[in-house]
């Protein structure tokens, strides 16, 4: 009998709060489904169960108790880590023999302050589990343990100590291939999603391109090298979803979609030479689009880009080591309006140094760029990145307790790096641009202008709903 994983992807909120959350980003748990292709490769039997759909812990000790895993697989996030020691705690209280592995973004905090804080937890993978993870189900189901010293990027425990392994080793891109086996449409629950508002109703695909980040900014713990998958294989994949799932609409999800124009380019004209109708949209860098990109990306069905733009004060963004300039991201934006490919801007506030006024200036600035959408964010101190280190070092934080805040899963615990704000100031002033943002008269008249058909105003509409509950929530 073959032995049974369960991979658990981690609520961060309940569905039905997600659902009133203005401008979720909702998506399918592309990564766990990664990981399950690599082990039924290996002939394991293995089943997602997705708690984004279904946050009660006691509905996953029933399935756990229907299933009988031998090793149960978490992902999450860092906002995620808290409801891991809570549910790893349950299941060891009910299931005793039961193997709990921990995966995905939270990894990029310290594996061993990652144990040490949650004593339920067997092991920890640190970045990509497709070959590790396999490998560990591998050495429990043949009992050979002694095999854990010899896996990339393993942490696990032995006779009350912590090893952890180094991560060494990487996927090459090219043997990564789409899930398409696993894929599953989620249109019931992105009611409340951004990626709805601005795609359209489900399905929705998100497929890699490449792998990891070339770049350095400070805030960010993604430390994985770049490496790009081969164009074909991509455009071949979003054919087979295609003509197998009827999916018409594909996001990206690559860190920067566009960070290698010519595979950018490559992509862009096999999706046109191969006659895909269909529409997509991508995360990239506002210095990795040129004109010539972006009118093909248009061609080819791009939709919107989500740009990192983080700041429009130039002080800002070398604290932030983005490597971008403030001329840069005007024209990029420019051009991307140029060629009418809709715009989503991620903002920060709060950065190193950053004032109320520079922040409004900020605020001021982007209502003039025409930018379609927008989202802001409080720039956090999150264990394992540079700027975490960095103030650490200098004792604008104590590091231990910045890390146990961390490991809270709450994100108004997690520290932040402003010393000329407080928190509060911080909180009252995202909500500020947020409004200054969206309930201009001139933002609204050009949304209308640019609506499609009637089904993207009712989205819309219901977006604005999203928003005004969000604000309200925010507020008391």
């Amino acid at each position: 009998m073959r032995m049974k994983i369960l991979l658990v992807r981690v609520p961060l909120i309940s569905c039905c709060a997600m659902e009133s959350h203005s401008f979720s980003y909702f998506a399918e748990p592309t990564g766990l489904n990664y990981i399950a292709q690599s082990l039924c490769r290996m002939n394991q039997a293995v089943d997602i169960y997705d708690m984004f759909l279904d946050p009660d812990p006691t509905h996953l000790l029933e399935r756990i108790s229907e299933y009988k895993p031998r090793v149960v697989g978490f992902s999450s996030l860092i906002l995620g880590y808290d409801n891991i020691e809570l549910l790893s705690g349950m299941i060891k209280y009910k299931f005793p023999n039961i193997e709990i592995a921990v995966g995905g973004p939270c990894t990029c905090m310290p594996t061993n302050t990652m144990m040490a804080h949650n004593q339920w937890v067997d092991f920890i993978i640190k970045g990509e589990g497709e070959v590790s993870f396999a490998q560990l189900c591998g050495a429990i189901e043949n009992e050979a343990l002694s095999e854990l010293s010899h896996i990339d990027g393993l942490a696990y425990r032995r006779n009350g100590r912590i090893i952890s392994n180094q991560k060494r080793k990487y996927i090459d891109a090219e043997s990564i291939d789409f899930p398409v086996d696993q894929y599953r449409s989620y249109k019931p629950y992105m009611r409340g999603s951004i990626i709805t508002t601005v795609m359209g109703e489900p399905p929705i695909a998100f497929i890699e391109a490449s792998r990891g980040c070339k770049f350095k900014c400070n805030f960010c713990g993604v430390s994985e090298p770049y490496r790009k998958r081969p164009a074909f294989k991509v455009v071949k994949e979003m054919a087979l979803l295609c003509k197998t799932y009827g999916v018409r609409k594909f996001i990206f999800a690559d860190y920067s979609f566009t960070a290698d124009q010519e595979h950018a380019m490559e992509i862009c004209r096999l999706i046109i030479e191969n006659g895909l109708n269909v529409e997509w949209g991508c995360d990239t860098r506002i210095d990795c689009v040129t004109l010539p990109l972006l009118r093909l990306m248009k061609r080819s069905g791009c939709r919107i880009i989500f740009y990192g733009i983080e700041s429009f004060c130039q002080k800002t963004l070398n604290a932030l080591k983005k490597g971008t300039t403030v001329a840069g991201i005007r024209k990029g934006l420019e051009n991307t309006r140029k060629v009418r490919i809709q715009s989503l801007a991620y903002m920060m506030l709060g950065a190193p140094g950053e004032t109320r006024e520079m922040i409004l200036r900020n605020s001021e600035i982007l209502n003039k760029c025409k930018v379609d959408y927008a989202l802001w964010g409080i720039v956090r101190l999150f264990s394992g990145t540079p700027l975490f280190d960095k103030a650490a070092a200098i004792g604008v934080i104590d590091k231990r307790r910045g890390q146990e805040a961390c490991m809270q899963g709450n994100i108004d615990h997690i520290p932040v790096y402003c010393d000329t704000l407080t928190y509060n100031e911080m909180k009252q002033l995202e909500m500020l641009v947020i409004k200054k943002f969206y309930f201009r008269i001139s933002y609204v008249f050009n949304r209308l202008l640019s609506l499609r058909d009637l089904k993207e105003l009712y989205r819309l509409i219901k977006q604005l709903k999203y928003l005004v509950v969000w604000l309200t929530f925010r507020r008391c």
